[in-house]
């Protein structure tokens, strides 16, 4: 049906005029979801494998990760030519894969199973793999796709853990590939039919519980957005549950969707993209249609997660990233788009949303980190590190275990007196739901003149437009149950500005663009837990901090009271984002 909404302008402006005076305590008892060690993820482009493999440089940012989490990042090899992928036994051309005419311009994909033999051990041990199989081909009872399954098992073991049917399957009618009959009804008969012959074959079977399970749906289209679906169809995580068989359900490990908030894919999405639309939090929430009508954004999946819950496998959002159709420089490497992706991932989170695979593409606009040299409009792009890369670290700092007990799962749950447009806020717990974390984001736009440039980006789109004056700091006043006199140490997420490509850090450490190896000592600020739990911690203008209670420091929930400019528009807010949320929940159901 028809969801009625005002102009996302008017909603921002109204909320302006009602929150200035907004001081909000945080309610307790907030509903808390998993905060996995993996939370952040990457979904690499097949044809684009080879060229990350060749290089050290993402095994070790990867390393890295893993070092902090005590987990490594998981990683799915699909998209759009995944359902271009052929297994051959050889090609004429001796090569483990080849591209078709090339990988930038890629129609076909042709492989060997010497192919995954070469990626298999690339990766830090223990990540777990998800590999997506050619569902475009149903030709041959399947044969392309059951020797895709077969290969990537035999070479990747039990690093495989998850595989795919098909990439955006939701836009198969559009592609030509199926008809207009094609809905969640042909999607089941076909997913028990390919995963029939993989489950019944004599490698599954013998993989017994360490064989890989299913990821289902991967839909593109957004629920709640019409206007950005390309086709007439019934897929949705909803639907398709309704639809499963407990036959079904024994298969499946989780269910997954795609979401890019940005596009360049069409004339009306260019228009809006903007970076300081991209890095705002309750442009996050709520995102305008081609309209600029306001609709859902993240808060659109709530009842994808709840479908998913009740069939008892999470949801993932498989593959996203700022920009779709490959990602725009001056918005999708900068500072501002980290800000974002740690805003993204934990908001997904505290929805309950698993895991957040961000794409890559060796020639990606949008990708956090690339392996080799390219040209691109003019101009030659080093390979290296951009600034998206550093939301990651902070993550993995958030999701890592407290008192180095990675059994010590935690939780995540967004704070409702933290939430603006220019301010968004997380609190993790951990144990019996003790108060560990807190994680603030200033998502205020500030544009500096430092940082400007970066060797891996387009120097054609550094910032040419800057704030006046100086740049603006705000204080955070939390009202916490910690013990007097505990120790709070502070983590920053640290950029010139939103607008900067380079000169970024989480807590003074760095990574060198070309080895991926870390730069620097850890730089932690010391805060002490005053009378009555308070903490005060100072912000900048675009900028992120994570408060950590010490070992053996009290441990409780959470009241929050914000001031200064950071907090000027909070609490009411995040009320009026949440009640339009609730009222698109309520008219899609």
């Amino acid at each position: 049906m028809t969801v009625p909404s005002l102009p996302l302008a008017a909603l921002l402006t109204a909320v302006a005029v009602v929150a200035q005076d907004a001081v909000v305590d945080v309610p307790t008892g907030l509903a808390t979801r998993p905060l996995v060690p993996d939370v952040y993820g990457y979904s690499i482009e097949p044809v684009w494998v080879d060229d990350y493999v060749s290089t050290p440089l993402a095994a070790n940012l990867l390393r890295a990760i893993a070092d902090v989490t005590g987990k490594p990042p998981p990683i799915r090899v699909g998209g759009n030519t995944a359902d271009q992928t052929y297994l051959h036994e050889t090609l004429s051309t001796g090569n483990a894969s080849v591209a078709i005419p090339t990988p930038l311009t890629a129609r076909q994909f042709n492989i060997t199973p010497a192919w995954f033999e070469t990626w298999a051990d690339y990766f830090p041990a223990g990540t777990d793999l998800v590999y997506t199989l050619n569902l475009n081909d149903n030709a041959s009872a399947w044969a392309n796709g059951v020797a895709e399954a077969e290969a990537a098992h035999a070479a990747l073991g039990d690093r495989l853990v998850l595989l795919e049917l098909g990439n955006e399957i939701d836009h198969f009618i559009n592609k030509g590939w199926r008809d207009a009959s094609w809905g969640v009804e042909t999607y089941m008969a076909q997913f028990r039919n390919l995963t029939g012959q993989i489950t019944g074959a004599p490698w599954y079977q013998q993989a017994g519980a360490r064989a890989p399970r299913f990821q289902a749906g991967v839909f593109a289209d957004p629920p709640w957005v019409p206007d950005q679906q390309d086709e007439a169809d019934d897929f949705s995580i909803e639907n398709l549950t309704r639809a499963e068989r407990p036959g079904d359900r024994e298969i499946v490990g989780s269910y997954a969707t795609h979401l890019y908030p940005q596009s360049t894919c069409d004339a009306e999405r260019w228009l809006r993209m903007r970076l300081d639309l991209l890095s705002n939090h309750t442009v996050l929430w709520l995102v305008s249609n081609r309209r600029f009508e306001s609709v859902s954004n993240i808060s659109q999946y709530g009842p994808q997660v709840a479908a998913a819950d009740a069939a008892g496998a999470p949801l993932v959002m498989g593959e996203t990233n700022s920009v779709s159709c490959s990602g725009k420089s001056g918005i999708s490497d900068t500072f501002g788009a980290a800000l974002w992706g740690v805003d993204y991932v934990l908001g997904g989170a505290a929805l309950g949303i698993r895991k957040t695979y961000f794409h890559l593409g060796a020639q990606s606009e949008y990708s956090a980190f690339t392996p080799k040299p390219y040209a691109l409009r003019n101009e030659t792009l080093a390979p290296g590190i951009r600034a998206n890369w550093y939301a990651h670290y902070f993550v993995a700092k958030v999701a890592a275990p407290v008192d180095d007990n990675a059994e010590n799962n935690l939780t995540v749950a967004a704070l409702p007196a933290a939430n603006s447009s220019a301010l968004s806020g997380y609190a993790v717990y951990a144990g019996e739901e003790k108060l560990r974390k807190l994680v603030f984001l200033d998502m205020g736009v500030w544009n500096g003149t430092a940082g400007l440039s970066n060797n891996a980006t387009l120097r054609a789109t550094d910032g040419a437009a800057f704030s006046a004056g100086e740049r603006p700091t705000s204080t955070i006043r939390v009202a916490t149950p910690w013990c007097a006199g505990a120790g709070v140490a502070v983590a920053r997420l640290t950029g010139p500005g939103t607008n900067a490509k380079s000169e970024v850090a989480v807590a003074g450490v760095t990574f060198d663009p070309s080895t991926g190896e870390r730069v620097g000592e850890e730089a932690l600020e010391m805060l002490t837990v005053a009378a009555g739990g308070a903490v005060e911690v100072v912000v900048r203008r675009a900028e992120g901090v994570l408060l950590e209670l010490a070992k053996g420091g009290c441990e409780a929930e959470v009241g929050v009271e914000v001031s200064g400019a950071a907090g000027q528009a909070v609490g009411r807010l995040w009320m009026v984002a949440g009640l339009v949320g609730a009222v698109l929940f309520v008219l899609e159901g």
